[in-house]
């Protein structure tokens, strides 16, 4: 199921409805084995979109990978994929239709963002424990 330390667990997500699932899966795992079940609904909610973005929109079929990490006050979710696009939150009137995803990241986390490098680009939130 992945890489895991302490504190710190990596694992990948393949571009397939499975995969998402097994990335939620693999949060409530890890969650409830650092005993963090507080936070459980909220982080799996962040992962959920974060993957979800991430399968959207690198190239074909490669999927994403997700790590998992905590700190003291802190649970740091980061996702990273092949595209170089950065993610584009959307503005009032799309969020009607689609793309909430950027909108849930940010009220559930106290900070969220992003580095793109030449072969793609990590999206990170910190959730609050």
């Amino acid at each position: 199921m992945g890489i895991s330390m302490s504190n710190f667990a990596a694992s990948k997500i393949s571009a397939t409805c499975e995969g998402l699932l097994q990335a939620r899966q693999f949060t409530r795992h890890h969650l409830a084995r650092w005993g963090l079940e507080d936070v459980v609904d909220e982080v799996v909610a962040v992962v959920g979109e974060l993957t979800g973005n991430a399968v959207r929109h690198a190239a074909s079929g490669e999927g994403a990978w997700l790590a998992l990490a905590t700190g003291p006050r802190t649970v740091m979710c980061i996702v990273r994929d092949s595209s170089c696009q950065v993610p584009a939150p959307r503005v009032a009137l799309q969020l009607a239709t689609e793309g909430r995803g950027l909108s849930v990241v940010a009220s559930l986390s106290s900070t969220w963002g992003w580095t793109v490098e030449d072969n793609g680009k990590a999206v990170w939130a910190r959730i609050p424990i």
